[in-house]
């Protein structure tokens, strides 16, 4: 899939949901590349929780197969100004 087609994708509220499921914790969805062939872009989903065996490492998208990265350890930014 194109890259920029994935990240008009990422926008997609129902995305987020088909990816996360049941997590309530904080997050990040992106677009990188797979750091195993830096010519396909990939899903870069950042959670907050240390568990990702429930997020899925692939999804369809436009009837192609989309891998996902799932890394743990996320902390979400902290506003400057309260």
């Amino acid at each position: 899939m194109q890259q920029d087609r994935l990240a008009e994708l990422v926008e997609d509220p129902a995305l987020h949901r088909r990816l996360l499921g049941e997590y309530e914790g904080s997050y990040a969805l992106g677009v990188t590349l797979n750091p195993e062939n830096r010519s396909e872009p990939v899903l870069r989903l950042r959670i907050e929780g240390d568990d990702p065996s429930a997020i899925p490492r692939e999804v369809e998208l436009d009837g192609e197969r989309v891998p996902v990265l799932v890394q743990t350890g996320f902390r979400p930014p902290v506003p400057a100004f309260r």
